[in-house]
């Protein structure tokens, strides 16, 4: 029995030196694939071309955050809406429209508010104009509304001069513009 635990003893030795050359060899062949996997990662994103379509939808993106930024921000309005009835094109004086109309613009342009104040006669007469011309069917429509406003805006910019001179005198400026018109109040009777 000695000669049989000898015997082991030696083959023991002998045989654990292979295996650990062999744990080596797969380590360092582990480590090569893993590198060279790594390279054609980097490689293959490198050459491969840029995807148009995720460009124009991040544009696209950007495009949607900047109008809704835009609908969001509060500019400068009149200290009271402008309030007017009229009767409604096509009912005979039966039926009338009294609406209050508010003006938005850019709050960097302070004379805006001055030259609207005192064109406020001509503004009223035009925005009578425009919802008396109205038959009842476009003015109960979100779309005919819209279109109103729309035209009121458009009408309104019209009347407004290019350039305007401020209290203090001096050279004229560039006038703003009436970016929206809004519906306080729109009441169908």
């Amino acid at each position: 029995m000695a000669g049989k635990e000898e015997a082991k003893a030696e083959a023991a030795p002998s045989g654990g030196k292979p295996m650990v050359k062999w744990i080596i060899m797969g380590v360092i062949l582990l480590a090569f694939l893993g590198i060279e996997a790594g390279m054609a990662v980097y490689f293959v994103k490198k050459l491969k071309p840029v995807d148009k379509t995720i460009e124009s939808v991040q544009k696209a993106q950007e495009q949607a955050k900047e109008a809704e930024a835009k609908q969001t921000e509060m500019g400068m309005t009149l200290e009271k809406p402008i309030d007017v009835t009229v009767n409604i094109f096509g009912t005979n004086g039966e039926r009338f429209l009294k609406s209050s109309v508010q003006l938005e613009w850019n709050s960097s342009d302070k004379m805006l508010l001055e030259e609207l104040n005192s064109r406020i006669p001509k503004i009223k007469n035009t925005i009578i104009d425009i919802l008396s011309s109205k038959p009842l069917a476009e003015l109960m429509t979100v779309e005919g509304k819209k279109a109103i406003r729309e035209a009121i805006v458009s009408d309104i910019n019209a009347v407004l001069p290019a350039e305007a001179v401020d209290k203090a005198g001096g050279d004229p400026k560039p006038l703003g513009k009436v970016q929206r018109a809004f519906f306080v109040e729109f009441v169908v009777q």
